[in-house]
């Protein structure tokens, strides 16, 4: 006989027997699950064992590369450049900031070359005149009113320095020191500043590094003959466009060439992208300058230094040209 307890009986054995399908279903969804998980948790294990392994051998392949292109920078750079600039005067400018073993290691070349390194002059951190001692003291050192503008000032610099480098015969002294003998009177007669170097070092606007092998040097900083290297980069202490770019033109000049001095402007990459060579870039792209100046874009590479020695053996027979990542070629073609 069917009655009410029967019925409530028959629910309770529904919903039992639901919840219990609810809870096996439930079981066994969460082990499919949880088996999915793990298989592809040991797929992405397996792929990260194999990346490791690929980046230990690219480190170790790139170890390798390294290796044997500092090898072939010091075996090579005594076959291939050996006597290419003996005894020729090379002077070396560059902005503070741009320190790098590159710069270093192209010196080096310089003088395994046979170059006669002239040292290299430093431009400080002070010609970016950024507080107003600073301009009284580039004023005083140039002798001029202090009240000009930083502006005028700097490009009054910038006149006095190329004048001074491009008159071939500016002696680079120690604050102080005497002139090597004649060399006073053949600036009276060619009307170069003879202080402007010294007074300008005095006053922390440029220092002086002497080659190593002759460090109390007092010869003239550009004798006739001499290559100039101009050395910037995204590092450098004062902006390129305030100061190394304006430096180059005033050295190559607007006018005949004998007014100006054979210029090579590279560029040192202490950081930063090789790609962007923000120095010479603008002085390739100059249709007046890249036609009186040589450029390379980066000398912090085996190529690179190699490019720059071959461009100054090239500036001594007029020829210009612009090497580098991107450029016509990587180094100068054969002559």
């Amino acid at each position: 006989m069917v009655n009410f307890r029967y019925h409530i009986i028959s629910l309770v054995a529904v919903f039992l027997a639901l919840g219990i399908g609810v809870v096996m279903g439930s079981a066994v969804i969460d082990r499919a699950l949880v088996d999915n998980l793990e298989d592809q948790q040991n797929v992405i294990a397996r792929r990260v064992e194999q990346v490791v392994a690929e980046n230990r051998a690219l480190q170790d392949d790139l170890n390798d590369l390294q290796g044997r292109a500092q090898q072939l920078a010091d075996e090579g750079s005594q076959r291939l450049l050996a006597a290419t600039l003996t005894d020729v005067p090379v002077l070396v400018l560059a902005v503070r900031g741009v320190e790098s073993q590159g710069l270093d290691d192209l010196v080096t070349l310089l003088r395994t070359a046979g170059a006669d390194y002239a040292g290299t002059l430093w431009f400080t951190a002070r010609l970016g005149l950024a507080n107003e001692e600073e301009r009284r003291d580039l004023a005083r050192a140039l002798g001029e009113r202090e009240s000009l503008a930083a502006p005028a000032l700097r490009e009054l610099t910038i006149d006095r320095v190329a004048e001074a480098l491009t008159g071939g015969a500016t002696p680079v002294t120690p604050p102080g020191g005497e002139l090597p003998p004649g060399v006073g009177p053949a600036l009276e007669a060619s009307g170069a500043p003879a202080d402007t170097i010294a007074d300008l070092r005095e006053a922390g606007f440029l220092d002086f590094e002497p080659p190593p092998d002759d460090p109390g040097r007092t010869s003239s900083l550009v004798v006739p003959g001499t290559r100039v290297v101009l050395v910037s980069g995204p590092t450098a202490v004062v902006d390129d466009g305030l100061w190394a770019r304006p430096v180059a033109k005033a050295l190559v000049g607007d006018g005949p060439s004998s007014s100006a001095v054979p210029l090579l402007a590279v560029e040192a990459f202490t950081a930063g992208d090789p790609e962007r060579a923000e120095f010479t870039e603008p002085l390739r792209t100059d249709d007046v300058l890249s036609m009186r100046l040589s450029t390379v874009n980066n000398i912090d590479d085996f190529a690179g230094r190699l490019a720059a020695v071959l461009t100054i053996q090239d500036l001594g027979e007029g020829s210009v040209g612009h090497y580098g990542r991107g450029a016509q070629r990587l180094i100068p073609a054969p002559g």
